[in-house]
């Protein structure tokens, strides 16, 4: 009896759910900053949540490289993270909050007009002023 258990559940785990990891979105996006620092860069800080332990990995997706600010001098910046969840996948229900992603530095932003970045997480996204290494919000960086 204990054969055909075993059996049984070894079927079902070869012909369950698989699933992949997929780069997702990351859901909440706590805080977040961004800095112009010497040599024409910009430095993109965050700290996301991960909902449980098939979460890892959160990284920003830098803008393309013309990308433009819009009417508010805002460029959307995405974080992501890897997800293994899928049918037939246990994630132990271990919620990380606070987890900070590995800087961006951003060397081809807008010329003119940038003045913030969105950090974007599918359910709160965060608007982090651009600051210079002497912390002055709001100005527009000039190259």
């Amino acid at each position: 009896m204990r054969r055909l258990a075993c059996a049984a559940l070894t079927l079902t785990l070869a012909l369950g759910g698989t699933a992949l990891a997929a780069v997702q979105t990351v859901a909440v996006v706590h805080s977040g900053s961004a800095t112009y620092v010497a040599g024409r860069t910009i430095v993109v800080r965050a700290t996301v949540d991960l909902p449980n332990s098939c979460w890892s990995n959160p990284r920003f997706i830098a803008p393309a490289r013309g990308v433009q600010p819009d009417a508010d001098g805002v460029v959307p910046i995405r974080i992501v993270a890897d997800s293994k969840e899928g049918d037939g996948i246990m994630c132990a229900m271990i919620f990380r909050p606070g987890v900070t992603a590995p800087a961006l530095r951003w060397r081809h932003y807008p010329a003119h007009g940038l003045t913030a970045v969105r950090l974007i997480g599918s359910r709160t996204p965060l608007v982090a002023p651009l600051t210079n290494e002497a912390h002055q919000e709001g100005s527009t960086i000039q190259p």
